[in-house]
């Protein structure tokens, strides 16, 4: 049975076997499995008090649903364009980049049930090998502009986070940055900069990476839009 509601739509599921009502959501859709003399006005009551836990968990997993498998599909995002994957195995695991063409090769020691887990370590490896070229030309670039004086750059693996800046004018940037278009980790570069004048989140300071990135709020919500698809 389908049942609709203003913010998304379940199916119930009855079984002779269940004492409770249960919330299940799987791939993007939302089961309640109750039992077989359930009132449906208590199962549309039930699911009216979960609401929130269930728009919460249906946004999560058609996010997971709708992240690209990049090497099932065999490209790779890199900024602006997109790299074809090619895979062998010798005896030695590495990444090396021709003509525009990732050649990833993984070991023979390397068992066939670890085989995509040891290319997602060299993938991210390689990203952050490429992540801190770009953000020390990008910082060195923006520093200037913004005379600012950064300290060390380094290069994160975060889940959480885009980037950060401490008081000792250390910067952080995420590894997966790389997999956004340039002007969109140009943005995380000038944010955590203006950091360096305004180490908050004021009217002041928003309005000083403004001023730098007129893209500012583009960039804010191509992230917020796109961030699931940047990881392997």
């Amino acid at each position: 049975m389908k049942i609709d509601t203003e913010s998304f739509s379940y199916h119930v599921v009855f079984s002779a076997k269940r004492r409770s009502i249960a919330l299940q959501v799987r791939q993007g859709h939302l089961v309640v499995r109750a039992p077989l003399a359930t009132n449906l006005a208590d199962i549309k009551r039930v699911v009216a008090e979960q609401r929130l836990w269930v728009v919460k968990h249906l946004q999560q997993s058609k996010v997971l649903v709708n992240k690209p498998d990049y090497l099932e599909l065999g490209l790779l995002p890199l900024q602006n364009v997109k790299l074809p994957l090619t895979f062998k195995r010798m005896t030695k695991s590495s990444i090396i980049s021709v003509d525009g063409v990732l050649n990833i090769t993984v070991s023979n020691r390397v068992k066939p049930d670890r085989f995509n887990a040891k290319v997602i370590a060299l993938l991210q490896d390689w990203y952050k090998q490429q992540a801190f070229i770009w953000f020390s030309e990008r910082v060195n670039y923006w520093h200037k502009e913004m005379k600012v004086q950064p300290g060390q750059i380094v290069i994160g693996n975060w889940k959480t986070r885009w980037g950060y800046c401490k008081q000792n004018c250390e910067l952080g940037f995420n590894w997966r940055l790389m997999m956004a278009p340039d002007w969109v980790a140009d943005y995380v570069v000038v944010h955590e900069l203006a950091h360096l004048i305004h180490l908050n989140h004021s009217s002041d300071f928003w309005s000083l990476v403004s001023d730098y990135y007129p893209q500012m709020e583009e960039a804010k919500n191509w992230l917020k839009r796109y961030q699931h698809t940047l990881d392997i």
